[in-house]
């Protein structure tokens, strides 16, 4: 909730408890004095703005908002304790109207007494019985300074004198009696101010209880504070913990690392620090981290443990959002040096010390780690026990970290079922590390390389890779190999995945083209399909208008023939067929045959024919499209396999051939029945035909049933009836053309 204030800075009031909290946790009864009593009142104040604040927000910040409704208000102590309290903590003459009444009558008896010493004193310095100098305080008794011989001189009450004995300071006899009711008034006023401070404390006391509850929110709202101001200068992420041991760090950066790099600024040095990509293999307790020195395996386990602990207490981590870390309970850390002469530990001893520890106390919930495991001693002996350290933890069900140098270390993992190698990477060419982790290969050390990049003499570094010995070269030589295949093939992969993502993301935008053509395809053929309706209306009603003239002219040619000039006008509104989008009837694509996908605006040639289907390549994609959605390319289309008539316009031939007498329709269903006998119908008219006999069989009548129901509807058709003995019977209708 409080996330959104973080970008802009628009913060909830806070103010500093510290010194607020500390008074409050003094053991009853509480004894504060004024000035700390003003701390109580700010302190009081600042969490009633608080509570204010989140009560006028509550809608955006409901958790805030209820933490909010359950703080008490102040008004009324903070008011006490500031009417009663300069800003010093001093009691002032409003606390109480006693104590006004006390300080006013104080301030004229002072007067009077100063007024009366000041008489003596003048008496006293002509007379030349005074050391000099002016009356002054002892004991909050006002006195003149006698010379020692002359003190009786004056009658009074001598009270001090000085080092020399010289001087004796003596309170005239006149202002005795009224010095002694100035200091009674002023224990009155001291008993006043003490009353006024214990009505004050008791109140706090009785408010100490929730001034601390509220104390606690506003120290929470303090902390979310502090988490997301340094969130946003290290460009924090919200990342899962699961329960499981599942471990992954994506684009991981330590938080110092980067404040150290940026010059104390960690939003300035983020793009200095390579950021670390670890996941832990399923299955695997333990990975063991080779490679380069100074190659960044220390930093990587110091950023894997900083990050877990931030997680467990629910900050932001600098890695991206699909980091996943484990929940831990215990991290066990051995990282740096410890060796000290004082406890005589050596730097092997103390590290044993820490994996001894770790053996005792690691199990499910701890993550261990240990850089350069089994360092400091004999390199054979040490990778003994650092496997031995290893296998245990893996065991007692810890999350286990480590890195070596050790070669025999590195295969033992190898063969481990729960175990893993990792690597940080090294260039071969300019002889550098870089930085970057890559799990599954052991790395080398590059001890020699990195010993010339620091400036150690030739001649000694050539002898060394002597000493060390052929086979351990060879050895270091196809390790540095294998790093860089390893490389290779994840610069591969990553290339491959990014192409993928690629014809992805062109498969996306094809499919939305194809949607949107599909769409205004429909639309169009929707159109079409009530222009044609149109179109068809008018030819029928033409048609029953030429049929009606051919037979009140008794069949004249001239007739017939005006009647058919007038249907060829009417086709020529048809849309010619190179318009359709579909291909031309009795089209069958061949393999090899350049074809246009018209809906996708796209050329391909046909690879395979599947029935009404076919496969095509067309601009780098292999598509499944239907038949009727493509057009064959001029001069590239089949010879169809049979001759189709042009129905884009009339073809008329003679009364014999274009239509006959009789159909036979057995065996058909309803609506197919139908188109055919429509489509004698239309031939039937303009040939001249009076009568045609329609065959449907007798079965089980619905057939007949169904044409008698769509013939009686049809203004073609005058009448019908069942036909008669010699033409089919029941089997069949005789129909007569020429209706109205």
């Amino acid at each position: 909730e409080l996330r959104p204030g973080a970008e802009s800075r628009l913060w909830p009031p806070l103010a500093n408890l510290d010194v607020f909290l500390d008074l409050l946790e003094q053991p009853p009864p509480i004894r504060l004095e004024g000035a700390d009593l003003v701390q109580v009142a700010a302190g009081a104040e600042a969490l009633d703005e608080l509570r204010n604040h989140f009560l006028a927000v509550r809608e955006s910040h409901p958790v805030w908002g209820d933490a909010a409704v359950q703080m008490s208000t102040f008004d009324g102590l903070r008011g006490a304790i500031r009417r009663a309290l300069d800003s010093d903590g001093r009691v002032v003459d409003g606390a109480s109207a006693l104590l006004g009444r006390l300080r006013r009558s104080i301030a004229g008896r002072e007067r009077a007494v100063r007024d009366e010493v000041q008489t003596a004193m003048a008496r006293a310095r002509r007379e030349g019985w005074t050391t000099g100098g002016e009356a002054t305080l002892r004991g909050d008794r006002f006195c003149l300074p006698m010379r020692a011989g002359d003190s009786r001189r004056i009658p009074g009450i001598v009270h001090d004198r000085s080092q020399t004995g010289a001087t004796l300071f003596v309170e005239p006899a006149s202002v005795v009696h009224m010095s002694n009711e100035l200091a009674a008034t002023r224990l009155e006023i001291a008993q006043e101010e003490a009353r006024i401070l214990f009505e004050l404390n008791r109140a706090v006391g009785q408010a100490a209880a929730a001034l601390v509850e509220a104390g606690a929110v506003m120290l929470a709202v303090d902390e979310a504070r502090a988490h997301l101001l340094w969130s946003h200068e290290v460009t924090g992420r919200r990342v899962v913990v699961a329960r499981d041991a599942e471990l992954r760090v994506s684009g991981g950066r330590h938080p110092l690392l980067m404040k150290a790099l940026g010059d104390g600024d960690p939003a300035a040095g983020r793009a200095a620090v390579i950021p670390l990509d670890l996941e832990l293999p399923a299955g695997t307790r333990a990975l063991v981290i080779s490679g380069p020195n100074a190659g960044g395996k220390s930093v990587a386990l110091k950023t894997v443990g900083v990050l877990t602990l931030l997680a467990q207490c629910g900050w932001d981590v600098p890695a991206r959002e699909d980091t996943r870390l484990p929940l831990i309970r215990r991290v066990l850390v051995d990282l740096g040096d410890d060796q000290s002469i004082a406890e005589s530990l050596s730097s092997f001893s103390a590290h044993l010390g820490h994996l001894a520890r770790f053996l005792a106390e690691a199990g499910p919930g701890t993550l261990v780690l240990c850089d350069e495991i089994g360092s400091g001693t004999d390199p054979h002996e040490g990778t003994a026990l650092a496997y031995g350290v290893l296998a245990g933890l893996v065991q007692s069900g810890a999350l286990v970290l480590a890195s070596t140098h050790f070669g025999l270390l590195k295969a033992a993992v190898h063969d481990h079922p729960s175990m893993a190698n990792a690597a940080m990477d090294y260039d071969e060419q300019d002889l550098r590390p870089l930085f970057t982790f890559r799990v599954g290969d052991p790395g080398t050390s590059h001890a020699f390389d990195i010993a010339a990049r620091m400036g150690l003499p030739a001649d000694l570094l050539a002898d060394a890779r002597t000493r060390a010995g052929e086979e351990r070269v060879q050895i270091e030589k196809l390790l540095a190999d294998l790093d860089r295949r390893a490389r290779e093939l994840t610069s591969a992969r990553d290339g491959a995945r990014q192409r993928e993502a690629e014809l992805t993301l062109r498969n996306d935008e094809l499919t939305r083209r194809l949607d949107g053509l599909d769409r205004e395809r429909r639309q169009a053929l929707a159109e079409v399909r009530r222009q044609g309706e149109g179109l068809l209306g008018e030819g029928r009603r033409a048609i029953e208008n030429a049929v009606r003239e051919i037979r009140a002219a008794a069949g004249e040619k001239a007739v017939v023939r005006t009647a058919r000039d007038r249907l060829a006008r009417l086709a020529e509104d048809l849309p010619p067929e190179d318009e359709r989008d579909g291909p031309p009837p009795g089209y069958e694509p061949e393999v090899g045959q350049r074809v246009r996908i018209a809906h996708l605006g796209l050329i391909g040639r046909v690879r395979e024919v599947r029935g009404d289907k076919l496969v095509a390549d067309a601009d780098g994609l292999r598509l499944t499209v239907p038949v009727d959605s493509v057009l064959p390319l001029e001069g590239d289309a089949p010879t169809p396999s049979r001759q189709v008539v042009d129905q884009g316009t009339w073809s008329w031939q003679g009364a014999d051939e274009a239509a006959a007498h009789e159909i036979d329709l057995r065996g058909e269903r309803g609506e197919s029945a139908w188109e055919r006998l429509d489509r004698l119908l239309d031939r039937a008219i303009p040939s001249g035909l009076e009568t045609i006999n329609v065959i449907h069989g007798t079965g089980t009548g619905r057939l007949r049933d169904y044409l008698h129901e769509r013939l009686g509807r049809d203004p073609r058709v005058a009448s019908f009836a069942e036909a008669g003995p010699g033409r089919g019977g029941a089997g069949a209708t005789r129909v007569v053309l020429g209706g109205d």
